[in-house]
């Protein structure tokens, strides 16, 4: 009898944000995968955070390397051999996927779930903390202040490629930029030309050990040092 697939989410960083129902499937399943990218060595944030709260001796824990090439056709064919490879672990039992925040938002693991139901098994997602959430808790924002305000999720990257920046900047409620691994620096130029930095805060790391916020002056002598480790970053602005 086959298995079940789980996208598990494990929420920005550290156990404190894996959800109670994350811990009872990571308990369950024999199979833990777990993301690997660039080098590998080093951290792997989601399943550091698996570690920490889920006691995983005695189960099979692999790392699967993902180039993140920003190259599609690469990207699908890396996405299809695992899910051949993770059929093969579901012919046997359940089977568990850890992505960080929550897995339907910019997620590998949904990618792969999709792939992984379109060959015949179940699939389901356990539900996270998202990073835009923790971030703006560590700040203490109220992100809806109005019950008709509108919040927005923008790939900030695509936002800058597309030349649609200063439009979505000029639109009202609060819009939170994820995604901005090469152009957080332009992006935090133009909210800081806006005159919109007392209004933003960029937080790094989210709930983390090494959790950074920038607002105000600071958001605006943000450096390379900041801007050199963008991929945790979200910056919402607007609250």
């Amino acid at each position: 009898m086959s298995g079940t697939f789980y996208a598990v989410s494990t929420g920005p960083a550290g156990a404190d944000f894996i959800t109670l129902g994350a811990v009872r499937v990571l308990g369950r399943c024999p199979t833990i995968f777990y993301p690997v990218t660039g080098s590998g060595e080093g951290k792997h944030i989601a399943f550091d955070c698996v570690c920490e709260a889920v006691d995983v001796s005695g189960k099979e824990c692999v790392g699967v390397r993902f180039s993140m090439s920003g190259d599609k056709a690469r990207t699908d064919a890396e996405y299809g051999a695992f899910a051949s490879r993770a059929a093969e672990y579901l012919e046997k039992g359940d089977v568990a996927f850890v992505s960080i925040g929550d897995v339907s938002i910019y997620s590998t693991a949904a990618r792969i779930a999709k792939i992984v139901g379109q060959m015949g098994f179940r699939v389901e997602f356990v539900a996270g903390v998202p990073s835009f959430c923790a971030a703006a808790c560590s700040c203490a924002l109220d992100m809806a202040p109005g019950l008709g305000d509108e919040i927005r999720i923008i790939p900030g990257d695509a936002c800058y490629r597309s030349g649609a920046l200063g439009d979505v900047l000029s639109s009202p409620g609060t819009k939170i930029f994820m995604k901005s691994p090469r152009h957080l620096g332009e992006i935090v130029s133009e909210v800081v030309s806006r005159g919109l930095s007392g209004s933003a805060h960029l937080v790094q790391g989210a709930g983390g050990a090494d959790e950074r916020i920038l607002t105000g002056d600071a958001l605006a002598e943000a450096g390379a040092d900041v801007f050199g480790n963008a991929y945790m970053s979200v910056l919402v602005v607007g609250v």
